[in-house]
């Protein structure tokens, strides 16, 4: 019993410090963000700019739902979430942050590698607010399930469905939400920048070239970050599906390795908006 303890007290003080280690500098990072990209002329008129900008809004919320929530829960023992309709708009409004943040990315990645190819006219403004309007409307409409189906039973906030359990928990989180935009970024990301190193041996227009650099090895550095740490939280939660604990002292352990690798996730929100601070100064 006083292992399990000791876990739970673990539990409790990494969240509390860690999150907090990462929600600040990411508030910061993400606001810094916003306000480099929406006022240098190099970047405000650029389709990839504008997907990352968008990024960082959605971001910041993310953090403020998921993970404020998280640190508030599982560090102060304080969980909003046991009240019906604040367990639905949380796990709504998360979702529909982190999916879109995804979505975003994916974009960027996309576009920076469109922008540089033969492809170019498809990079463009009125075509990246089009795309992001309907990815968001589309995220809004799978996600209200999640309005109808979560809900805070005995003080848990859980799904109620067991068939959207499974779909949930076996194709959203492991597909959607990870393999399928690790894939993107990790292939439009490396084409960018093997299309960036081609461009740089011809006589293209310096700003350009420098503006086109600069964003590739940008995205670059965050796809690389992004991959690596979505990797642990991924590998332990279809581990997780794939195994049954029965010991209190299993369950503790498996609680804190969650906690654990779901925070290196949400570094992700504050490092890439430092990654693109510094990069861009």
């Amino acid at each position: 019993m006083s292992s399990v303890i000791s876990l739970k007290f673990a539990l409790q003080q990494v969240t509390v410090y860690v999150g907090l280690f990462i929600l600040v500098p990411g508030l910061i990072g993400g606001i810094l963000n916003i306000i480099v990209f929406t006022t240098l002329n190099t970047f405000r008129q650029t389709t990839c700019a504008f997907y990352l900008t968008f990024a960082s809004i959605v971001g910041i919320g993310q953090m403020m739902t998921s993970l404020f929530i998280r640190i508030l829960s599982d560090g102060f023992s304080v969980d909003p979430r046991r009240i019906s309709w604040f367990c639905k708009i949380y796990f709504f409004a998360s979702n529909w942050c982190y999916a879109v943040w995804l979505t975003s990315i994916c974009l960027a990645t996309i576009d920076q590698f469109l922008s540089m190819s033969t492809y170019r006219r498809f990079s463009h403004l009125r075509f990246a607010q089009r795309f992001i309007i309907i990815a968001s409307i589309c995220w809004f409409i799978h996600n209200i399930l999640l309005l109808i189906y979560w809900d805070a039973s005995s003080g848990v906030c859980t799904v109620m469905n067991p068939n959207y359990s499974i779909y949930f928990s076996h194709f959203t989180l492991p597909v959607l939400y990870a393999c399928l935009p690790i894939g993107v970024m990790s292939t439009f990301s490396l084409l960018a920048f093997y299309r960036a190193r081609t461009l740089a041996s011809r006589q293209l227009n310096i700003v350009r070239l420098s503006r086109d650099r600069q964003l590739t090895a940008m995205l670059l550095i965050h796809v690389i970050y992004n991959v690596i740490v979505l990797i642990p939280f991924t590998t332990f939660y279809i581990y997780s599906l794939n195994t049954t604990t029965t010991s209190a002292e299993q369950r503790a352990a498996n609680a804190l390795t969650f906690t654990v690798t779901i925070l290196i996730e949400y570094s992700m929100f504050a490092v890439s908006d430092t990654f693109r601070k510094f990069l861009l100064c």
